[in-house]
């Protein structure tokens, strides 16, 4: 199973003898058999889809996604998806407790700020000079201090600010190392979301706009509802459940593959050559094989498995255990 992603516009996507068909200008038709495709991912304007092609995905269980590079805009499913009733209202159940969304935004935080500290860690290893290594290792010390505080950090009515305040001075510190040191070339100053004018930014958010489509595709399969979250605020056309759930998975997934393609990141925009190696190279993550409860299982089957366990601390039957990689 693949997830297909599109990030050219003039592209035309059909079908033909259950077959994805691409067809751009005079190039070579690519065909592609549904049945091993596992989400379709549209990450550019201008690309024409054939309502066969939808009525196909629908009945392959094909979710489409269609998004600007740092959002995801719309996502088309058939009405024959897996959704479990008691999933959703178990989850809106829990959610509804103050006590219940402080236990899952500290576990995902505490998941995100140790899995910064991995993708420093694990570029430490390698060839670079003393300086950078030392910088490396000071920071990593300082997000392992600041985790253990998210972990050990009580229950009261306003952990809210507590839990985020903590996460910022991770991010700051984060940030700030991959900045000072050129991990994220020469034109990255700071984090910037949306309208970002820097090309390391503007593959921070196309490669978090992949990555939302694969933890929203698990999601959806888990029968979960995905604008219904702790941590981020619940407002229509949010995902906040998704947006939750990505944040464990961004260092790892999404910057490590940036922070390998800083050679190429010049200028004021993102380059198509450099967009596909940054697609290529997540995707490829997600297909790797990591250690996972005694077994080698492939993340993004990980991801999925996380999904069902959300399910069980939604259903008070188990704890969520964010995903912590290893360097």
């Amino acid at each position: 199973m693949q997830h297909v992603v599109i990030q050219e516009h003039g592209r035309s996507l059909g079908i033909t003898s259950e077959r994805l068909v691409i067809r751009e200008g005079d190039s070579p038709e690519k065909h592609i058999p549904l049945r091993k495709i596992n989400t379709l991912s549209i990450q550019k304007n201008g690309v024409s889809v054939s309502s066969n092609l939808l009525s196909a995905c629908a009945r392959y269980g094909i979710k489409v996604f269609i998004g600007d590079r740092a959002q995801e805009l719309c996502c088309l499913h058939g009405n024959a998806q897996h959704a479990v009733v008691q999933n959703r209202l178990n989850q809106f159940t829990f959610l509804q407790q103050n006590e219940q969304c402080y236990r899952l935004a500290r576990a995902i935080i505490y998941g995100k700020i140790r899995n910064q500290r991995a993708t420093l860690l694990y570029f430490h290893k390698q060839k670079c000079t003393p300086e950078k290594k030392q910088a490396a290792q000071f920071c990593s010390e300082q997000l392992a201090s600041l985790a253990d505080k998210v972990r050990h950090l009580p229950y009261h009515c306003q952990w809210q600010s507590q839990v985020m305040g903590l996460e910022g001075q991770a991010a700051a510190k984060y940030w700030g190392l991959l900045s000072k040191h050129l991990w994220l070339g020469q034109e990255f100053v700071s984090r910037k979301g949306r309208g970002a004018q820097d090309p390391a930014n503007q593959a921070l958010n196309y490669g978090y706009g992949i990555l939302a489509s694969v933890v929203w595709n698990a999601l959806t399969n888990a029968g979960l509802e995905v604008y219904m979250g702790a941590l981020h605020s619940i407002r229509p056309g949010k995902p906040a459940l998704v947006l939750d759930l990505m944040e464990e998975y961004r260092p790892w997934v999404v910057d490590r593959a940036v922070i390998k393609l800083r050679s190429e990141l010049q200028g004021t925009e993102l380059r198509a050559k450099t967009r596909k190696k940054l697609t290529a190279n997540i995707l490829n993550t997600l297909e790797n094989p990591i250690p996972y409860r005694g077994k080698k299982v492939r993340l993004e089957s990980v991801i999925q498995r996380q999904c069902y366990r959300l399910c069980g601390l939604f259903a008070d039957e188990q704890k969520y255990r964010p995903l912590l990689f290893r360097w």
